[in-house]
């Protein structure tokens, strides 16, 4: 779309929404909790944080069951830790033996590896269907933002829009709407978002607009006295062209403005959370607060069924004063910095916990090298994601991960005081039993 196009006695400046797709079931319930902090500084960081707490709370009746079950098997392997030593020893050269002999060990102690797998396979699956319903949802939100400001745009170009060839009431109305299947309409109603409909409430499809030029010089003589260089003669002797032209870079400018002014006040303030311009991209130096078109095209291209190349023009024009925000960096690599860190972290300790399992698992005790790998390759993954996903995937990352934490070292603690209780008891009865024997 050319903004500056003159044919045929008629400007263009109008710029187009881009459709949406419609959110679905899990999309629906995310859209409405992050609603629920609208109009609050950091509203996405909010939201990302409690939608966390939430989920996790949710599965917590499943992660409670495979987190006791892991632990349990962990103290059950530490306490036939010196009979596996012995058949470590003992089948040193023979693998499938020592396997044998461990299975045989394992059932009579009561050890099954897989007790806890289950919950983690549910708990996982709930993770991945509930990732992809917000992963949508962060390219729906970023569509939604830009599209907030194309109606910014667009309401600005309408304040200048007569009602009628006939209306004379008002000089700041100076531009009459051209419709596709007209050549003038007399008569239309506009809608909150600059729609413009016929008498029969049909969308018109703006093609142009004509200009009232009295009207326009009135208009501009009077609100813009600060441009001294207007001369009304000079304006009445230019060809209508050149008067299109002026007009139209008028209404632009003021349409450019209105929408970078109308994202500093109202969208920066719920997108953006602390040192972080924007919380749907990247925490990352190398990404800007907004972006170029082609990471834009990228980031909500499962928002969008019919979002091309043909709308860069628009992207640019509604963004063209968004200059320093084109420029800043998004983020300095803190949240993915930290969602590393808290993962191995996360780690470092389940694998000190199942110590013993690793490395008795195998007669050559490689299990435990590659869990120390496993503790490595999982942060990096993650990190990776992070560096890739937006601001808000590594904030959920991160709240997910501590209060994994949190709830790992509590169940942990209580299982081993518990076990410890329980074979103090067991202890004291066979001692019991066996001081009956002797007595006999």
């Amino acid at each position: 779309m050319n903004f500056l196009a003159v044919s045929e006695n008629l400007i263009n400046f109008n710029v187009e929404k881009i459709s949406s797709i419609s959110l679905e079931g899990i999309g629906w319930a995310i859209k409405w909790l992050f609603d629920l902090f609208k109009g609050f500084p950091g509203a996405i960081a909010l939201g990302v944080i409690v939608f966390t707490l939430a989920l996790k709370t949710l599965v917590l009746p499943l992660d409670i069951y495979s987190r006791v079950k892991t632990k349990k098997q962990s103290l059950l392997m530490k306490e036939m830790r010196p009979q596996m030593e012995k058949l470590q020893k003992q089948y040193a050269g023979d693998k499938n033996m020592y396997n044998q002999k461990v299975l045989e060990l394992q059932r009579a102690n009561g050890y099954n590896p897989l007790g806890a797998c289950l919950p983690s396979i549910i708990s996982l699956i709930i993770f991945i269907v509930v990732f992809s319903s917000f992963s949508t949802y962060s390219n729906y939100a970023t569509l939604n933002t830009y599209n907030k400001l194309v109606d910014a745009y667009n309401e600005s170009v309408v304040t200048y829009v007569k009602q009628s060839y006939d209306d004379n009431t008002n000089d700041e109305h100076f531009l009459l709407v051209i419709g596709e299947d007209f050549k003038e309409i007399e008569g239309y109603t506009l809608g909150e978002d600059g729609t413009v409909y016929d008498g029969e409430e049909k969308a018109v499809k703006i093609i142009g607009y004509r200009v009232d030029f009295d009207k326009f010089t009135r208009y501009y003589a009077l609100n813009n006295a600060q441009n001294g260089d207007f001369n009304q003669a000079e304006f009445d002797a230019k060809k209508e062209s050149e008067k299109m032209k002026f007009v139209a870079e008028f209404v632009q400018s003021n349409a450019r403005k209105t929408t970078a002014g109308d994202y500093r006040k109202k969208l920066r303030e719920e997108t953006s959370f602390l040192w972080i311009g924007n919380m749907w991209y990247p925490d990352s130096a190398l990404n800007k607060e907004v972006p170029a078109f082609s990471d834009f095209l990228n980031s909500v291209s499962r928002a969008s069924s019919g979002i091309n190349a043909s709308y860069e023009e628009s992207y640019k024009e509604v963004t063209h004063d968004l200059t320093k925000e084109k420029e800043r960096a998004n983020g300095y690599f803190i949240l993915i910095i930290l969602s590393i860190g808290f993962m191995f972290l996360q780690q470092f300790i389940m694998m000190r916990s199942q110590k013993d399992a690793n490395e008795l698992s195998t007669v050559d005790g490689s299990a435990a090298s590659t869990n120390k790998m496993m503790m490595v390759i999982m942060p990096i993954i993650f990190g990776i994601f992070s560096f890739f996903y937006s601001a808000a995937f590594s904030t959920y990352m991160i709240v997910n991960t501590v209060y994994g934490l949190i709830t790992m070292l509590i169940i942990n603690k209580i299982v081993t005081v518990r076990f410890d209780k329980n074979q103090n008891k067991r202890l004291i009865k066979n001692a019991a039993s066996y001081n009956r024997k002797r007595t006999k």
